[in-house]
This record gives C-alpha cells, structure tokens and sequence, in this order.
C-alpha cells in the first residue's frame, strides 16, 4: 500500500530526528556537566561531514570519490538524523548554556577533575611500562 511509505516519510522520520535532537541536546548538556568539553561535539561533527565529502556547501563536489556529498547522504526529510548542518546549527545555539555548565564554579570542578584524570593516565601508563618491561 502506498500508505504505508507516507506515512513513515510524513509522521516516523521527523518524530525520530526529533528524538535525536532531544539526544544531541541532552548529551551536550551531560557532556559539559560531567567536565567534557562541550565544544567537542561540533569539531566531532564537523569532522564527520567532511569525511562524507560535505566539507563544502551542500551538494557540492569536493573531488573526494568523484562523488558529491548529496549523493553520499539522503536529504534530511527522508532520514531519521537531522543533516550536519542542522546540528553544527543547533550546537551552536545550545553552546552558551553548555558552556555555562562546564565553567559553573569558576571552572574548578572540570579543573580539578582533569587533574585528577592526567595523575591517573600517568600512573597507568607507569604501571603498563612496568608490565612491559618484566615481558621482555
């Protein structure tokens, strides 16, 4: 039935993209409250439209494949992700409040907690050279 196509092009897609821009925002906000740096998420995701071949504007050609980046994803309508652009958009408008969480208290929360995480690296990586050399 040509029903059924519609009405997962009209009613399933955009309530599932709008699930995963509740998930974006909710992970930006965890993100910056659990001392990650929110920025993060934007530089990942820019990272991730360049690989697709959409480091340009949208549908055009950067010579990667030979393919443009139009045809390497569907248009936004017919997924169930919002596009790049959609969400580098909207991270943009949720920095100033991940931001602020990240940088509550001066900053000295993340501050010590990235301290405490590069003591922690140090040690590991001492204690995995010391494993390293008794093997050999």
């Amino acid at each position: 039935s040509v029903l059924l196509p519609a009405q997962t092009l009209l009613v399933s897609l955009p309530h599932s993209r709008e699930h995963e821009v509740e998930a974006d925002r909710i992970g930006i906000i965890l993100a910056s409250e659990a001392c990650y740096d929110p920025r993060a998420a934007k530089r990942v995701f820019s990272r991730m439209k360049e690989d697709v071949g959409g480091g340009g504007d949208e549908g055009s050609d950067d010579g990667r494949n030979g393919s443009s980046s139009s045809s390497l994803q569907p248009p936004e309508f017919i997924s169930t992700h919002p596009g790049y652009d959609t969400r580098l958009t909207l991270f943009d408008m949720w920095m100033p409040e991940a931001m602020e969480r990240f940088n509550k208290d001066g900053g000295n929360k993340c501050r010590a907690i990235r301290g405490e995480m590069k003591r922690a690296r140090r040690l590991a990586a001492e204690i995995h050279d010391g494993k390293e050399g008794r093997k050999r």
